[in-house]
């Protein structure tokens, strides 16, 4: 008993020994680790409820452009930008305001929105179809080397070049650069994969302008030679 009573002060001695000397570190990292999980779960509250607020402008402009209310996406899509720009819906609804506004032929208003895409968005898939969008507009409006400009100074991620190139392609037809906009369409055919939609209406392009794709000449030899 005696013995057992002896291992238990040493055992005592020796966390009071171990709390002395390191209690306060232990402390101390306990509560930075308690605050950093409710800094964290803080954070993600504060995220789902800018998400949710941003949802709610975001349906508000969408709703406004089935509607044709010209005024209420202007509204409601300031709003979103001024209080949400880093948000995905902000983005979104940016894009969509900036299709519509090109139906409607406000070409200054299209325009607008797509730079203020290009600037604000943390996406870099929206920022290309911003610069590729505002280089439609410009072309619309006979700004063939603005457009142009647009399309070389930005830094299209790789999925996006080949439409890059069929853009390219539609402003130097648009400027009588026949020879200069086939070479920008076959740039744009060897981009796209096999199984993408969108290559072959850049295939009717190039077939319109009296040309054949590399891809497509080269098919009749191959089933020739297995033949």
């Amino acid at each position: 008993m005696q013995q057992y009573d002896l291992q238990e002060q040493e055992q005592l001695a020796t966390l009071k020994h171990f709390w002395d000397r390191w209690g306060n570190l232990i402390s101390a990292a306990l509560l930075a680790i308690v605050a950093v999980v409710a800094g964290l779960n803080g954070y993600q509250y504060w995220q789902r409820s800018q998400a949710a607020k941003a949802a709610v402008l975001y349906d508000q402009v969408m709703q406004a452009t089935v509607q044709n209310q010209q005024a209420v996406v202007q509204q409601s899509l300031q709003a979103l930008q001024q209080s949400f720009p880093k948000t995905a819906q902000a983005s979104q609804a940016t894009l969509l305001a900036g299709k519509h506004l090109v139906q409607q032929q406000d070409w200054a208003a299209a325009e607008q929105a797509f730079d203020w895409l290009a600037r604000h968005s943390k996406d870099e898939g929206f920022k290309a179809l911003a610069v590729l969008h505002k280089a439609s507009v410009q072309m619309q409006q006979e700004q063939g080397e603005q457009a142009l400009a647009a399309l070389d100074a930005h830094s299209f991620p790789y999925e996006f070049r080949p439409l890059r190139d069929d853009r390219r392609g539609d402003i130097l037809l648009g400027q009588g650069k026949t020879q200069e906009a086939i070479s920008a369409y076959q740039a744009a055919f060897d981009g796209l994969g096999p199984f993408s939609r969108y290559r072959s209406v850049v295939q009717s392009k190039l077939t319109a302008l009296g040309q054949q794709s590399a891809a497509a000449a080269q098919a009749p030899a191959a089933a020739r030679s297995s033949s």
